[in-house]
């Protein structure tokens, strides 16, 4: 211990030290690659938004660029990444020095540490002591707690990263659902508009055959209803194609119902390997099972750092600072005066070994075993989650491809069938429920159809969803 004498006043002694504290804190080092700029959030370094114009037109790409900015589930996912980010430098902070000013006042008849110095506890006239200085502590050897630790939080970094994949290839895969749930809603209101027109049509050729009584009153009244009927369904259709509207909007992260011109979506890519091929590359590329990779990693690396917590910690102190008596310390130092301010300073290097904790390490030790059981269990789960998603995408896919080729002819014939009942009818040698059978069965085939096209592409999106190609495509 060292001291020295001056005669700066007590508040100018307190500023000063806290003055050189600041400095020493608060000034960043180029060298630890810190900036004076506040660091920004993930969703902060996203793109300028795409325009959205209400009752514009909006591609299919254009739509998921918009979801892919503006929604909230994926904006999250990046401060999620952030966070985990920081949370990673936090543990890197054990590699710093870490410094800590302090300013203390005392009173009293006993001098400090008197617990620990018997004679020191004897009274004695009434003490006023004001102390400043600083602190500095650093690690300098643990026996890689710290790496182990920043290993497992890089890992759950990295993991993070991965969400934000999965949360965006959902978002996309939804965005392609409602994007073509309003092109199919779409395709029905023209389906009703036609039938209305066609029902019109017959219902205008039955009033004049009924006018010049070629036909009964059964015959206007029956396909009347029928023109009813189909005006009804046109209503219906027009308001499910402004909910599909909606869930569009929302599907962007957007507000409202506004409705938009769509394109039709071109032939989505179709599979051209093997169902074992595209389980293997689902295997290999879907974000969740590489998410999950990384959590393994860092349940590993946690109990490597837990393990280390059994072994010594070595560190180095450091202390410099000032003290300031407002009256003569006589029992302390021979010719003191009032009001003498001393400068100490002190060094030392610490050695911890824990000897016993209460099995605390044990049990973090098992914690971290158990943690890394888990998540490999996770991951054998959604493996076989992943194979069971491409498997049904797959004969989905299929399915649909086949029920296409059916429905077209089904059209086809349907068509056929009405042109046959119009005419007969009009030859009178079939009755108006003939035409309006027929007319029900064109519609009919029509909306399945339109149903099984749209099956198709959207069978394709969740089968490149499920091999974790789908959020690429944006």
């Amino acid at each position: 211990m060292r001291s020295s004498k001056a005669s700066r006043p007590t508040v100018l002694v307190l500023l000063g030290a806290l003055h050189m504290v600041f400095v020493a804190v608060g000034t960043p080092d180029p060298a630890l690659g810190q900036d004076d700029t506040p660091a920004a959030g993930t969703g902060a370094a996203l793109p300028a938004d795409v325009p959205v114009v209400k009752g514009g037109f909006l591609g299919l790409q254009t739509a998921m660029q918009v979801a892919v900015q503006r929604h909230p589930s994926l904006r999250k996912a990046h401060e999620t990444a952030s966070a985990a980010e920081a949370v990673t430098d936090q543990a890197k902070a054990r590699y710093y020095p870490q410094l800590d000013a302090y300013a203390i006042q005392t009173a009293g008849t006993v001098r400090p540490l008197s617990g620990f110095n018997i004679a020191g506890a004897q009274n004695k006239p009434t003490s006023y002591v004001e102390s400043a200085g600083v602190r500095a502590d650093q690690i300098i050897y643990d026996f890689g707690q710290t790496a182990k630790r920043i290993s497992a939080e890089r890992a759950n970094q990295e993991a993070s990263e991965k969400a934000v994949l999965t949360t965006k290839a959902v978002v996309v895969l939804r965005l392609q659902q409602a994007y073509l749930h309003c092109l199919r809603s779409t395709r029905l209101v023209t389906i009703a508009e036609q039938t209305v027109r066609e029902r019109g049509v017959i219902r205008d050729q039955t009033k004049v055959l009924y006018e010049k009584q070629l036909r009964s009153k059964l015959d206007l009244n029956l396909i009347t209803v029928e023109l009813r009927n189909a005006e009804v369904q046109l209503v219906q259709a027009r308001n499910e194609l402004r909910a599909a509207f909606a869930g569009l909007n929302n599907a962007m992260g957007l507000k409202g119902t506004d409705e938009y011109t769509l394109e039709e979506v071109s032939d989505v890519p179709l599979p051209t390997t093997t169902l074992e091929s595209l389980i293997q590359h689902g295997l290999e590329d879907r974000p969740e099972l590489l998410g999950s990779a990384d959590r393994i990693r860092a349940a590993e690396a946690n109990v490597g750092a837990s393990k280390a917590l059994s072994f010594p910690t070595i560190s180095a102190t450091g202390m410099y600072g000032v003290i300031h008596f407002s009256d003569a310390p006589l029992n302390q130092y021979g010719g003191a005066h009032v009001g003498q301010t001393n400068l100490w300073w002190g060094a030392a290097a610490v050695v911890s070994v824990p000897l016993f904790t209460g099995f605390l390490i044990e049990n973090r030790v098992a914690e971290s075993v158990q943690q890394k059981y888990k998540e490999e269990q996770k991951r054998n789960d959604l493996s076989n989650r992943v194979v069971l998603e491409i498997t049904d995408a797959y004969f989905a896919l299929q399915a649909a491809q086949q029920q296409v080729k059916v429905e077209e002819q089904e059209v086809h014939t349907a068509r056929d069938a009405l042109t046959l009942a119009r005419e007969r009818y009009r030859l009178g040698l079939a009755s108006i429920v003939d035409v309006t059978t027929a007319t029900t069965a064109v519609l009919s085939a029509e909306v399945r159809l339109s149903e099984a096209q749209y099956a198709v592409q959207a069978n394709g999106f969740a089968l490149a969803y499920a091999m974790g190609k789908g959020y690429r495509t944006s």
